[in-house]
């Protein structure tokens, strides 16, 4: 299977979150954040539609979750509390 973390080749560490319960492996750990672009060419002005793709990795199981854009935003500033454990979200499958 592979996952898309959007493309761009520059990975950015945001810092982390509280400790909160993995989903995986259900340790009580402090999540890694990071933020990738996923930028695409549309057909319409502006010609590019860039959104950053915030990621989340467990440091027991090595999971992988995704949040909101704006959760992540959030994040990135330093408010830690920003991200609970329901907001984790799973991987698409890319097609």
């Amino acid at each position: 299977m592979e996952y898309r973390l959007g493309n761009s080749i520059r990975v950015k560490d945001k810092g982390e979150t509280e400790a909160m319960e993995c989903p995986s492996c259900k340790s009580t750990v402090r999540f890694k954040v990071f933020r990738n672009m996923d930028v695409r060419f549309i057909a319409k002005y502006p010609l590019l539609e860039a959104q950053g793709v915030y990621f989340l990795v467990c440091p027991k199981c090595a999971g992988i979750f995704t949040v909101d854009e704006d959760q992540g935003d959030l994040l990135a500033k330093g408010q830690k509390y920003a991200v609970g454990p329901y907001d984790l979200k799973k991987l698409k499958k890319f097609k």
